[in-house]
């Protein structure tokens, strides 16, 4: 494939120069022109000019072109004969930097125009990045690689993704928007190879926003008077409000979740746990005909690292501790238990360990001991095992923005349980805090692939969103949204919901309450109080 590289002159940002070299590795995707705008007017207001300030390294500083860029012929965009010297190069793509509207030259390549818009083209679109979420006080901060058409205000979406927001710092919000999505371009060249087409000619989106800008000074002020606001109010909120989260049981199978004419029947909620406990993430095994439900179990009050625990919700006996996990001991959670081949195994959560591992039952149910290293060297939460076509897969989420919610979804593949395990070509496949991170193990009904997924732009472990997978190969990889679960609003846990797991035909999940925890504030503090003294001393 041949394309354009179209920008506003010879110089990018680095967060550009990045999305070049991510595609120098597919050698069938060669660049052949680089198209030359004329740059826009500079319409940032004084006082913007200091509040957008870049870092040396910020994905925003100023880069050359790639080497295999710098030396290619050029064309100016807006020249008398420019259009017939760019149609006659039979571009199959032009990738599409500029800051100044392109829609007049949607047509000069075969798949078009491809540029980067940001915000959610519902209640935010346009300039700065990252800046009105902010401003606002938005949740989630979106980006999106696009397909130009002749109408401004609609795109063909080709990715899309978001982040929780940096509520804190416009700079920090606008380097994450900038640096977290720069292999989209390849992940839709690698589609394109793959034959997997189709989504490039969908409906287009229009956006029902206005069309940002940069903010006059008034608008500076504002902002800054918003985010003091915003410090006070909001920033010690973490200090008083804690998660409590409890397992609840479902007697429906799970495949009925994606199905909204069939009716929902009530959460069974297991008893409260004691003040200061909570147990999540329950994952189920039937043996011998009783439901054995796996947990995390977390003592705010104790060292606030979680295990691994056992309960027989339909049986009358205590919750019983897990051995499982690395030595020495790290924080446990998502113990994801199945059947293979009569041996029951469990993926549990090892974060700390910088692994995924995989345990073999030694004694039911709380002896487990491990038999393999799935992935080494990795900080992957919520590891899930699902068998699709001629392959293992195992999905799990990671955040190098540091949010903790998972927003980058990672895939292997694998003809082995045992591996070893190979990284999807697209990695990580998925940027999305609303649906990447897995909430459960994945399942099929009526010959289609779902896969539970958290969705946390809200809030942490919000809602469930229930994802149909529309294609899964080594090097392409899509899903759409098809169902949500929300939390039961009536009920004792409404606040959040992150784990829909079928057994049998029982569907378990997890609820959450937020409410003030004294074990939870005095840790905070200690850890508080600790960091302060190590910065002193």
């Amino acid at each position: 494939m041949h394309f354009g590289v179209l920008c506003d002159g010879r110089q990018l940002q680095l967060w550009q120069r990045n999305c070049l070299e991510q595609l120098q590795p597919l050698a069938a995707v060669v660049p052949v022109v680089l198209l030359i705008n004329r740059p826009p007017v500079d319409a940032a207001a004084g006082l913007f000019r200091h509040l957008d300030r870049v870092a040396p390294g910020s994905p925003a500083s100023v880069a050359q072109l790639p080497t295999n860029c710098a030396s290619l012929p050029f064309i100016e965009l807006h020249s008398r004969d420019a259009a017939t010297q760019i149609r006659a190069l039979r571009l199959d793509f032009v990738l599409s930097f500029s800051a100044a509207p392109v829609h007049d030259f949607h047509a000069i390549a075969y798949y078009g125009i491809w540029q980067f818009e940001f915000g959610d083209w519902t209640h935010l679109r346009g300039a700065p990045p990252g800046f009105w979420e902010v401003y606002r006080n938005a949740a989630v901060s979106g980006a999106m690689l696009c397909r130009v058409t002749a109408d401004r205000d609609e795109v063909v979406p080709l990715r899309r993704g978001s982040l929780s927001t940096r509520a804190f710092s416009y700079p920090k919000n606008r380097d994450q928007l900038l640096s977290r999505f720069t292999h989209w371009p390849a992940q839709v060249c690698r589609d394109i190879e793959s034959g997997d087409v189709q989504y490039l000619d969908a409906a287009p989106l229009r956006g029902r926003s206005t069309l940002n800008t940069a903010p006059c000074n008034k608008g500076v002020l504002r902002y800054l008077v918003r985010l003091a606001w915003y410090v006070a109010s909001r920033g010690m909120r973490p200090w008083f409000r804690h998660d409590h989260w409890n397992i609840g049981l479902i007697e429906q199978p799970i495949a009925d979740f994606v199905h909204p004419q069939r009716a929902r029947r009530p959460i069974r909620w297991l008893p409260t746990p004691a003040p200061g406990e909570f147990v999540a993430d329950p994952f189920g095994l039937i043996r011998d005909g009783q439901l054995t439900v796996f947990c995390e179990h977390l003592d705010y009050g104790g060292d606030a690292v979680g295990t691994i625990a056992a309960i027989q919700p339909f049986g009358n006996g205590p919750r019983v501790p897990v051995s499982i996990g690395p030595v020495p001991r790290v924080h446990l959670s998502y113990p994801a238990v199945f059947e293979h081949e009569g041996r029951l195994l469990c993926i549990p959560e090892t974060q700390g360990a910088r692994e995924v591992a995989l345990y073999e039952l030694q004694r039911f149910p709380d002896r487990w001991a491990k038999v393999a290293t799935l992935i080494a060297d990795c900080l992957i939460v919520d590891a899930t095992l699902f068998r699709h076509g001629e392959w293992w897969w195992l999905a799990g989420a990671s955040d190098p923005g540091g949010a903790h919610l998972g927003a980058d979804l990672h895939l292997w593949y694998a003809t082995d349980i045992r591996g070893p395990w190979t990284p999807h070509a697209s990695n990580p496949v998925k940027t999305d805090v609303s649906s990447a991170r897995p909430a459960g193990a994945p399942f099929v009904s009526e010959g289609v692939l779902y896969r539970p997924a958290q969705d946390s732009s809200e809030t942490y472990g919000a809602r469930v969103v229930i994802n149909r997978i529309v294609a899964l190969t080594p090097t392409t990889f899509r899903e759409e949204p098809a169902a949500f679960v929300a939390p039961d609003a009536g009920g004792p846990y409404p606040d959040g919901l992150h784990t829909l797991s079928g057994v049998g035909n029982v569907t378990l999940v997890d609820g959450k309450r937020l409410a003030f925890s004294g074990a939870e504030f005095r840790r905070v503090v200690r850890r508080m109080v600790m960091r302060r003294l190590k910065k002193v001393f």
